[in-house]
C-alpha cells in the first residue's frame, strides 16, 4: 500500500495492477449485493439473451468498478484516500470469470488547496481491450 501525501503527488505520476476475476470473486460480490440477474450467473441464460455472442454469463459490472476503489486505496494516493466523486465511468465490454484485468491510473490534475486529486483509470482485458474507464476525484486526507 503506497502512502503518497498530497504533496508529494504530481500530475503524470501513474500506477497499475492486475486482477484475474475468479467464480469465487462473483460468489462473494453477489451475496453483497443481492444481485441475483441470471445473466451473472446462467450460462444459458446469458448465450440465450446475447444471440450466441456470450458462452457464459457476464461478470458484475460494479465487481469490475470495485477496482477503482483498489487503485485509490492502495495506489493513488493508497492509505490516505478517500474517493469523493466519479466524472464519468463507462463499461465498454464484458468481463467473465478468468478475464485477467489491467488496471491503468494516472494523476491527471492537482488542487493542492482542496487536498483532491483527479485520476483517469483504464481497465483493459487480456486482449488488451477496455473494458472500463473512469475519471475520478479522489481526497488526500494527508
Amino acid at each position: 500500500m503506497n502512502e503518497y501525501t498530497i504533496s508529494e503527488i504530481e500530475v503524470g505520476m501513474s500506477a497499475s495492477f492486475k486482477k484475474i476475476i475468479t467464480k469465487d470473486m462473483e460468489d462473494a460480490f453477489r451475496i453483497i449485493s443481492e444481485d441475483e440477474n441470471p445473466l451473472h450467473k446462467d450460462d444459458e441464460f446469458a448465450y440465450a439473451i446475447s444471440n450466441g455472442k456470450y458462452s457464459t454469463h457476464v461478470t458484475f459490472g460494479m465487481l469490475t468498478a470495485s477496482l477503482y476503489s483498489t487503485v485509490a486505496g492502495m495506489f493513488l494516493p493508497g492509505k490516505y484516500s478517500l474517493i469523493h466523486s466519479f466524472e464519468e465511468i463507462s463499461f465498454t465490454r464484458p468481463v467473465f470469470v478468468g478475464d485477467e484485468l489491467l488496471v491503468e491510473a494516472e494523476v491527471t490534475d492537482k488542487v493542492e488547496e482542496l487536498k483532491m486529486i483527479r485520476l483517469k483509470v483504464t481497465i483493459k482485458n487480456q486482449n488488451n481491450k477496455v473494458v472500463s474507464k473512469a475519471k475520478m476525484k479522489v481526497l488526500v486526507m494527508k
